[in-house]
């Protein structure tokens, strides 16, 4: 069983240690009273000096230092326009377009641009707006305008940038487009507010940001990408305000943060992307009284510092890119279901898990899901890709069709190694729908000495399905070249002995969990064919010839001596089911 539970490689982080010890100065300097008070001496006078110095130095205005427009530079101190009124400068910081149609507007320094009517800026050959920081003031990049105007702006290079902030506020449409580069590129951050509509349309990013990407709109904000991401955010992404926020790629992540996720307040996000995940992070997920819909490639939602999920509603399709797929997916945290969430995960390949985490480290304390109070549907699927359409079952030597699926596949999943404590799955008082062409439901815990033992806890709930359900559970040792290695966990099925193969009989494919109050199911459970699965509607024709030579068997389906089986459940095991065992973490960004 270890080859189907193998440990990935660990990934670099992006910063150092959590917590960071004081230098000796700092320690010494903080031991010692007197050293705090004559530090305190000292700063009191620099504040004082700094004070007296800066009265006697010029003050610096908040504005544009000078501006190009069309070609055309104006300098600060003297107001500019054109004769027809189709734009104006105050010689400051005010900018105004009403009905311009011309070429790029370029400003160093401070520049808010006001606009009215329908106006367009076009650059065939280079940036549409930009703001860049000027000899004496960093750029800054406001746009503003009403519901019945429009801002238009095309290139070929970004359509709308600033080194420094980019803020766009109202309730007119804002459209930029850029044939080469980003549509909209902050090197600090950008805020989107007001109640207006943004289109961004990139051929590299969509919306991207230095710093944090805020939005706090009612409107609809559109970001698409064709090489890298719909929105790409360095630090933080929050979107808030009750607007709607979609986000695509074709080659890309539709989302992606450096820092952490947040959505809430309302807003309604929908994420995409042709061949790759359709959100991507290396910190946090949150979505709190909002909704979420996310479809991508290998990866529906993938974070690493945990997911929760509170008072949401939240769809997340994935699909195989090559042979893995997992929908919902964290790595070394928790999942966290609570508070009236409705979920609905789907994944599809030759190994799948619909609802995921995982840790193999002894300084994390992930690796648990927690549904409380909530709604969750969680479906992993057996299908190849390629040829003409998935195949859910593989065929034997002599291609005869067998009801045995030679890939791996989980609906729901917690994987742990050596993390602070074993991997565990708490369902209370929730309505759960779990389905797996190999189980439902499974909790592991993999250790060197067997005392880390994965655990399903289901409180304030029972199992409806399948009859006479139960949790039970699995036990099975792995002598490897490094070492011995203990597998411990549980899973749902029926009987009381305990299995050494999630490929076992006992296992439940699919298991319903409802509150006691809930008696009968709103469905006809099975073989369930979620909105959006490759399979609905598909008719398998195709086979699959099994090459299991050299495979090692393990566990009782081996011992049963059906040979094609052991060479179905071989043929999983020698190397590939890397997707359930946390090698769907390896892919963290550097």
């Amino acid at each position: 069983m270890a080859a189907l539970f193998t440990t990935p490689k660990r990934n670099d982080k992006t910063s150092g240690a959590h917590f960071v010890e004081p230098d000796v100065r700092r320690r010494t300097l903080l031991a010692h009273g007197s050293w705090r008070r004559v530090t305190r001496r000292i700063v009191v006078g620099a504040v004082c000096a700094l004070t007296v110095s800066s009265l006697l130095m010029p003050s610096v205005s908040l504005a544009a230092e000078w501006v190009d427009v069309g070609g055309t530079q104006y300098n600060a101190g003297t107001a500019a326009g054109d004769a027809a009124g189709t734009w104006s400068w105050d010689g400051a910081d005010d900018m105004k377009l009403n009905g311009y149609n011309g070429g790029a507007i370029e400003a160093a320094g401070k520049l808010n641009v006001s606009y009215e009517g329908n106006n367009t800026v076009t650059n065939d050959n280079g940036r549409g707006i930009k703001v860049k920081d000027g000899a004496n003031e960093n750029a800054e990049l406001n746009i503003q305008g009403d519901a019945s105007s429009t801002l238009n702006v095309t290139s070929s290079r970004d359509a709308i940038t600033s080194v420094g902030n980019i803020n766009i506020d109202g309730a007119g449409t804002v459209n930029a487009t850029s044939t080469e580069h980003d549509a909209i590129d902050a090197g600090g951050d950008v805020t989107i507010k007001g109640s207006g509509n943004v289109n961004a349309t990139g051929d590299s990013d969509g919306i991207r940001a230095d710093g944090n990407i805020t939005i706090d709109n009612s409107g609809t904000v559109t970001a698409k990408a064709t090489e890298d991401q719909g929105i790409d955010a360095d630090e933080n992404l929050i979107i808030k305000g009750g607007g709607k926020v979609e986000a695509s790629s074709i080659k890309d992540n539709a989302i992606w943060a450096d820092g952490n996720i947040e959505i809430s307040g309302g807003s309604q996000v929908k994420a995409s992307s042709e061949e790759d995940a359709a959100i991507d992070g290396k910190n946090s997920l949150t979505v709190t009284n909002a909704s979420l819909n996310a479809s991508g490639v290998g990866y529906g939602i993938y974070v690493y510092k945990g997911i929760t999920l509170d008072g949401a509603t939240v769809t997340v399709r994935a699909s195989s890119d090559g042979g893995e797929a997992s929908a919902l997916f964290t790595d070394e945290d928790n999942i966290v279901i609570k508070n009236g969430s409705t979920v609905d995960a789907l994944a599809e390949g030759r190994f799948s898990v619909a609802i995921s985490t995982s840790n193999f480290y002894s300084d994390e304390a992930g690796g648990h899901i927690y549904i409380s109070d909530s709604v969750v549907k969680a479906i992993a699927r057996y299908a190849e890709t390629g040829g003409d359409g998935p195949d859910h079952y593989s065929g034997d030597q002599n291609d005869e069709i067998i009801p045995e699926s030679e890939g791996l596949n989980i609906g729901i999943f917690a994987q742990t190694e050596k993390g602070i404590t074993p991997a565990t799955i708490s369902i209370v008082r929730s309505k759960v729908t779990a389905e797996g062409d190999t189980a439902a439901i499974f909790a592991l815990a993999m250790s060197a000495d067997g005392k880390a033992i994965g655990t399903i806890e289901i409180k304030d709930a029972i199992i409806q399905t399948p009859a006479g359900g139960k949790v039970i559970d699995y036990r099975n040792k792995e002598e490897l070249s490094d070492g011995i290695v203990y597998e411990a966990g549980q899973t749902i099925g029926t009987g009381d002995a305990t299995i050494d193969s999630p490929y076992d009989a006992a296992v439940a494919k699919s298991t319903v969990i409802v509150p006691p109050e809930e008696t009968k199911p709103e469905e006809k459970h099975g073989k369930t064919k979620p909105e959006g699965s490759k399979s609905e509607g598909t008719k398998t024709t195709k086979t699959v010839a099994v090459a299991a030579k050299g495979a090692k068997t393990v566990g009782k389906l081996a011992a049963t001596g059906d040979t094609s089986n052991a060479a179905i459940v071989a043929a999983a095991l020698a190397g590939t089911a890397a997707i359930a065992a946390g090698a769907l973490a390896s892919r963290k960004r550097s």
